[in-house]
């Protein structure tokens, strides 16, 4: 388990690099509105986020359903871009800069985002035999 938890933190390090550097292009360099760069910024992470998380972190094998855990996937990262986007809002209205909002909630995403995946998208048996290891190792 521990070694996955360092692949999460590897691939949540990547998956916040795509989502700020995407939003500060829009953002900054195109002159987007904000909610519209969050929002795309936003998609483009949770789409580079599904292929890091099933073959880096999890590691999970592809006997299921490679559709049914992408809809899950984005279903419960649906819920991770509402978070975002109204503590965006409230952040903002609250005289945070966006780019600040931004990084700040990207520490609340992450863990949840931990969670929802381990608990519900890439659970149980699709889990490989090394990460298996991980969570014997651990126990």
């Amino acid at each position: 388990m521990q070694y996955e938890m360092i692949r999460y933190l590897i691939g949540g390090i990547g998956t916040t690099l795509v989502n700020l550097s995407i939003f500060g292009i829009l953002r900054y360099g195109l002159d987007m509105r904000m909610q519209a760069a969050n929002i795309l910024s936003i998609i483009a992470a949770i789409l580079f986020a599904f292929i890091v998380n099933k073959k880096f972190v999890f590691r999970a094998d592809n006997s299921g359903s490679v559709w049914k855990e992408f809809l899950r996937f984005t279903g419960m990262r649906g819920v991770s871009l509402a978070v975002e986007v109204f503590g965006m809002q409230i952040l903002t209205m609250l005289s945070v800069p966006d780019i600040a909002a931004k990084i700040l909630l990207q520490a609340v995403i992450i863990a949840m985002n931990y969670v929802i995946s381990k608990c519900y998208v890439f659970k149980g048996g699709h889990l490989n035999e090394e990460n298996n290891r991980d969570r014997t190792m651990s126990e």
